[in-house]
């Protein structure tokens, strides 16, 4: 019988990272737009094929997205052999702090109107996830779930 692949540096990395997020390897997995058991190959290090174990190793745009999900840095992600994804890592986090397009009245609108459909924990988790895409300032304002406590 083969033995099972130890999962590389970068998986190890994800994992403990996924763990200290407080975020279910379901809900990491569907915020970096992968299916769950994607996700859970990629940190295992392998996948099985025809009872084999096959070693995996995530392509760099994929790991970056798993990174961005979960708060690894690219130099992180550098330290563990793979630059390419510590690229697309900046390259996403630079798209994500560009300044968004203003949104019209019938546009806001509608997204309110949406929002209004929406469970309390559902609306929670609409408003992380903006939160997590918002540039903060230096000064760091509070974000808008600390607002709305705050008010």
């Amino acid at each position: 019988m083969m033995k099972t692949p130890s999962p590389p540096p970068e998986a190890v990395l994800i994992r403990n990272a996924q763990k200290r997020s407080g975020l279910t390897v379901g809900q990491a997995a569907e915020q970096a737009g992968i299916g769950r058991s994607r996700w859970n190959q990629i940190v295992a290090g392998y996948q099985r094929v025809g009872g084999t174990a096959v070693e995996v190793k995530a392509p760099p745009e994929t790991l970056a997205r798993m990174a961005l999900v979960v708060g690894v840095t690219p130099a992180q992600l550098r330290d563990a052999g793979r630059e390419k994804a510590a690229v697309a890592l900046e390259e996403f986090s630079q798209t994500m702090a560009a300044p968004a397009p203003r949104v019209a009245g019938a546009t806001l609108d509608a997204i309110t109107a949406l929002m209004a459909t929406l469970t309390p924990e559902e609306r929670d988790e609409v408003n992380r996830r903006l939160d997590r895409m918002t540039p903060k300032p230096d000064d760091q304002q509070p974000s808008a779930q600390q607002h709305r406590e705050a008010g």
